[in-house]
């Protein structure tokens, strides 16, 4: 069976195809390994395969974005709030509002927030 394509697979338009394509030839290489050896990267991917033409990722069949975000990187959904919420750190993805997040593939990314927030103990509100 053939290796996946990264940087050649077909993108739902040209947001999906710029960020995928800042992912694979830029970012991966910048990225800590502390990243790359998480699930951090497998959620980028599929931030990538869920969003439109625009870039936006919104809900898909009647799920919160978080929950279908889980189940497309095989993660927990708390896995997903954490790799998530280091992606916003990261500035890889804003979240444009409760439901939606948006692909910002002309990002410089602060993988050190990245890594800071995934590193960091678990408060509190983490962990009721």
């Amino acid at each position: 069976m053939p290796a996946v394509d990264l940087i050649n697979r077909p993108s739902a338009g040209p947001v999906p195809a710029a960020y995928l394509g800042q992912l694979a030839r830029e970012w991966e290489a910048t990225m800590p390994a502390v990243l790359l050896r998480s699930r951090f990267l497998g959620l980028l991917d599929v931030l990538h395969d869920r969003a439109d033409e625009v870039g936006h990722v919104r809900p898909r069949h009647g799920v919160d974005v978080v929950q279908d975000l889980a189940r497309g990187a095989c993660l927990r959904t708390e896995d997903a709030v954490r790799y998530l919420a280091a992606a916003l750190a990261a500035g890889v993805v804003v979240r444009r509002s409760p439901d939606v997040l948006t692909l910002t593939p002309s990002a410089v990314p602060d993988w050190t927030a990245a890594v800071d927030h995934l590193t960091a103990p678990p408060t509190r509100e983490d962990h009721p």
